[in-house]
């Protein structure tokens, strides 16, 4: 069989391009290897309880792809106002981090201290890793406090091996110089919150991709058909084999498989240094600890983090703050994040195993009955995002042109393009491919 088209892979990024392929018109097939659409953006069930494979939300940064997804989703897409909070050294605080708010929780030493350190002129070096950027833009007390042991668990490297990429955008919005300023007129002035505000699905985040999978129509979507082969000649790709044994032709492919993946499939064709570059770049996987509990709620927040050592997660959110229709009244759930990679012990760790650890380390923020826990699930989510090492982005570029060397073939995506994106981001990059297709078509 042959097409135009084949779009490789059914997460968000390469349901972004099949919904602005079928709104161009194209004769295309997608192709997803699991029973169902989303990737690691879906919205899973255990009884009447929904969560997400993610704290996943919708920000409105692009006014375009907000309508879009609004005209996809009518009323179900719902205005949501949750902030999200930091819980370090038994106390919990504003995130994104607040001047105000660490003056009211921080001891007037350490936040004089702060400050110090924050009216000291900057540095003029470019820093080289991200632990070098966090203490010259925050000082070592705040970046140790809150930023360096996060980042550590989170990517599962040192801070001083890391991009400084991994800071995102969030981090640059706030001036710690102003950390006494703010604290001597909190009373004149609120402070802006930059997370708490954003567009959430009545029914979770599972949502979006859905609706676009109806819209692109189930005649275009192959489902339990994993991409394991290219066949290709003199810098085109001709042909992918799925499950082992079917070759589906086209004339374009649209790649949105995990780029390490994609190097080490066209291995017959790939250079020793981009077999050894790809075998260099890492991914990180994820385990969700989910609890069902007979509460109303665990915590105002949509999600909170956990920088300290002795808390075997990353962040916590509660679907339940994003949609009061992602449980029943009176009860609430909460999903526990335990990044980690293949070889670590928690990603084959028995669910009983992982429980337990969890469970104890929760009660450390409230207590709790084991009797409150109605159903508790272990979910495992592989390659859930890339790690930005310090100096990625030379290896990921010798992959991502080795790959552009073939001619049809056409890169979108997170794991794709090894960049750290939105669902905003992954949708206005499928309209932009699918214009530039269109182009030298």
């Amino acid at each position: 069989m042959s097409f135009s088209m084949l779009i490789l892979g059914g997460g968000p990024a390469g349901l972004a391009a099949g919904y602005h392929a079928r709104k161009c018109g194209w004769d295309f097939s997608l192709l997803e290897a699991g029973g169902e659409i989303g990737g690691n953006c879906r919205t899973l069930r255990l009884g009447d309880f929904r969560f997400d494979t993610g704290a996943h939300r919708l920000h409105d940064k692009d006014p375009e792809v907000t309508g879009e997804i609004k005209q996809l989703l009518g009323e179900d897409l719902l205005e949501v106002d949750a902030p999200s909070e930091i819980f370090s050294g038994g106390k919990f605080f504003r995130f994104p981090l607040s001047p105000s708010n660490l003056a009211r929780q921080l001891s007037g030493s350490t936040l004089l201290r702060i400050a110090l350190e924050n009216m000291r002129p900057k540095q003029s070096r470019q820093p080289g890793n991200f632990e070098q950027f966090a203490k010259d833009q925050y000082g070592p007390t705040l970046a140790g406090r809150f930023l360096l042991n996060y980042s550590a668990k989170l990517w599962g490297e040192e801070p001083s091996n890391l991009s400084i990429e991994v800071s995102g955008g969030r981090l640059k919005q706030l001036n710690l110089g102003s950390v006494v300023r703010d604290a001597l007129y909190r009373g004149k002035r609120k402070s802006r919150h930059l997370d708490g505000s954003f567009l959430y699905p009545r029914y979770g985040i599972g949502m979006i991709p859905d609706r676009m999978g109806e819209f692109i129509g189930a005649d275009c979507i192959r489902l339990n058909s994993r991409v394991t082969g290219f066949n290709t000649t003199q810098g085109r790709i001709e042909s992918v084999v799925v499950n082992g044994n079917v070759e589906i032709a086209a004339r374009r492919f649209v790649n949105t498989l995990p780029l390490t993946l994609t190097v080490k499939m066209l291995a017959s064709a790939a250079p020793r240094e981009i077999l050894d570059a790809a075998e260099s770049i890492k991914y990180r996987h994820l385990v969700l600890c989910v609890f069902c509990l007979d509460r109303p709620s665990f915590s105002p927040n949509a999600s909170l983090y956990f920088p300290d050592a002795e808390f075997p997660f990353t962040r916590l959110y509660a679907p339940k703050q994003r949609s009061a229709f992602m449980a029943p009244v009176g009860q609430t759930a909460i999903v526990l994040e335990m990044p980690c990679y293949g070889e670590d012990a928690v990603w084959d760790s028995p669910d009983e195993v992982l429980q337990q650890l969890a469970w104890s380390a929760l009660l450390q923020v409230k207590q709790m009955s084991a009797d409150e826990v109605v159903r508790f699930e272990v979910v495992r989510i592989p390659f859930a995002y890339p790690v930005l090492e310090a100096g990625f982005e030379a290896r990921v570029q010798a992959l991502v042109d080795y790959l552009g060397t073939f001619e049809n073939l056409h890169m979108t995506g997170r794991s794709s393009l090894f960049r750290y994106l939105h669902v905003h981001d992954l949708f206005r990059a499928g309209k932009e491919l699918m214009e530039e297709i269109a182009q030298v078509t």
